[in-house]
């Protein structure tokens, strides 16, 4: 059985059918179009914009599994634990100033 909410290019390929634009669909089939451009042109879908580094890394990180997560962070550790290190300074020093302020 198939996930009814999952859309991939069959879904999306369905969907263009669905809505009386075979010619896309034969742009596609014919190479000429992606399944992604077909379906931007009719509005179905819009434009990614480009997203940040870390965007980008807290989506793939939430998608993967535990195997790969324990990897990134093995692999990554020196960065990590120094960007942790500089943001619980940060924090450190707001909560010395708020206190001062009061």
């Amino acid at each position: 059985m198939t996930d009814p909410n999952k859309r991939d290019n069959a879904y999306w390929l369905r969907r263009l059918e669905q809505d009386g634009r075979s010619d896309l669909v034969q742009k596609i089939k014919d190479g000429e179009l992606t399944v992604y451009g077909a379906t931007m042109e009719v509005g179905l879908r819009k434009r990614r914009s480009a997203t940040s580094r870390s965007d980008q890394i807290s989506y793939h990180y939430s998608r993967a599994n535990v195997a790969e997560k324990r990897r990134f962070i093995v692999e990554n550790w020196t960065s990590v634990a120094r960007i942790v290190g500089e943001l619980a300074k940060k924090q450190r020093a707001r909560d010395e100033a708020q206190k001062l302020s009061k």
